[in-house]
């Protein structure tokens, strides 16, 4: 395969904290409308989001110095660097002993259109449901490294997400450039 994934920065719920969500805020208790990247049905949302430097993500994520993380999100993959696709979700629903049941699916295509790669499957959500109104990040993420010989051009993450107890899914996609 031509492309190497991290697909399991499995974080657990005790030192994963969540971000306030954007509903605390007065300027944007507006529900903000979909796009590609983001959506949201009957009260489960997801954003997703690429970004270039994984590992400092995740870290930022887990100690921001603010309080709130700093996203910075990139549109360009540099070959042989970790280049990352991460969820942001919020809204999953709780069975009756408090769990959520989310999961995602993840496919990369090339720029001719053809499937780089994917992995189907993997856990958005299996734990207690994060306290509302707060957005999460997913515990499966996909982590790549573009290398020498892949086509340069736009590539394609798409990412089908499923609250499985609320029986809801949508699909996001967000598009990225290789020179």
């Amino acid at each position: 395969m031509k492309i190497f994934f991290i697909l399991t920065l499995l974080l657990s719920l005790s030192c994963q904290p969540t971000l306030e969500s954007a509903a605390n805020s007065e300027q944007e208790k507006r529900k903000a409308p979909d796009t590609s990247s983001r959506k949201a049905i009957n009260g489960f949302g997801g954003n997703l989001i690429l970004v270039e430097n994984p590992q400092g993500f995740v870290q930022e994520w887990l100690n921001p110095a603010s309080g709130k993380p700093d996203i910075k999100t990139s549109s360009i993959a540099k070959r042989g660097e970790p280049f990352g696709a991460f969820i942001l979700f919020a809204g999953c629903l709780p069975d009756k002993n408090g769990v959520c049941n989310a999961e995602v699916d993840f496919t990369v295509y090339k720029p001719d259109g053809s499937v780089y790669a994917e992995r189907k499957g993997q856990e958005l959500w299996k734990k207690q449901a994060p306290p509302a109104p707060n957005t999460q990040l997913s515990t499966a993420n996909l982590v790549m490294r573009i290398r020498g010989d892949d086509p340069a051009g736009e590539y394609k993450v798409k990412a089908n997400v499923r609250d499985l107890n609320r029986k809801v899914a949508f699909d996001l996609e967000e598009k990225f450039q290789v020179q």
